[in-house]
C-alpha cells in the first residue's frame, strides 16, 4: 500500500462524523430534560448541531452519521485498487472492516441510507450556510436520485440487499498488519 493512502484509513473512525458523535452518544443515553440541560451550554453552532442531531437520530440510529464516512472510505478503497495503491484482497479486507462497523451501529440499509444521506448533508454545509442547510434537511438533485433508486420503494437496491453479518470474514493481509486493529 502506498504511504500516501494510509493516512486515509483513519477517516474510517475520525472523519465527518466525529465532529457530531458525542451529541447523538448523549442524545440516545440522556432524557429529555437532562438533553436540554446538556444543550443549553452550546452557543450558536453547537445548538444548530444539537437541533440536527435531535431531528435526525430516530432515522440515522446510535451511529448517527458515521454512515457518510464509512461510504467515503468505500470509494478510498476501490479508488486505491484502480490507482494500484491496494490489491484486491487489501481493499477487501478493509471494506470488510468498513462493513463490521455499520453491521453495528445501523438496523439496516435503510437506516445506513438515512445516515448516509444526512452525513452528506453536513458535510456540503458551509460556514454561514450551515443552519439552512439544517433546517431544511432536504436532498439536493443528487441526493433525490439517490434515494430514489436506491431506497425510495421495495423494488429498490437497498430493500433487495440483505442485512446480515459477512459469513467469512476475510484475513488481514500481511501488508496491512499495521492497520489490523481496525
Amino acid at each position: 500500500m502506498k504511504i500516501l493512502f494510509k493516512p486515509s484509513i483513519g477517516m474510517t473512525d475520525d472523519g465527518h462524523a466525529a465532529d457530531l458523535a458525542p451529541f447523538y452518544i448523549r442524545w440516545f443515553t440522556l432524557s429529555p430534560r437532562q438533553w436540554r440541560e446538556f444543550t443549553a451550554q452550546f452557543g450558536e453552532q453547537g445548538q444548530i448541531y444539537a437541533r440536527f442531531v435531535a431531528e435526525t437520530a430516530l432515522c440515522c440510529g446510535r451511529g448517527g452519521i458515521k454512515a457518510w464516512d464509512y461510504v467515503r472510505m468505500g470509494f478510498l478503497c476501490r479508488m486505491g485498487v484502480l490507482n494500484q495503491w491496494l490489491t484486491e484482497e487489501e481493499s477487501l479486507w478493509l471494506q470488510s472492516r468498513i462493513y463490521a462497523r455499520a453491521y453495528y451501529f445501523y438496523d439496516g440499509w435503510t437506516q445506513y441510507f438515512a445516515a448516509y444521506s444526512l452525513g452528506r448533508l453536513y458535510w456540503q454545509a458551509k460556514g454561514d450556510t450551515i443552519q439552512a442547510y439544517f433546517a431544511h434537511l432536504k436532498y439536493d438533485a443528487s441526493g433525490a436520485r439517490m434515494f430514489n433508486e436506491l431506497a425510495s420503494t421495495t423494488e429498490s437496491y437497498y430493500a433487495q440487499l440483505p442485512w446480515r453479518p459477512l459469513n467469512e470474514q476475510p484475513t488481514c493481509p500481511e501488508t496491512l498488519k499495521g492497520v489490523s486493529d481496525l
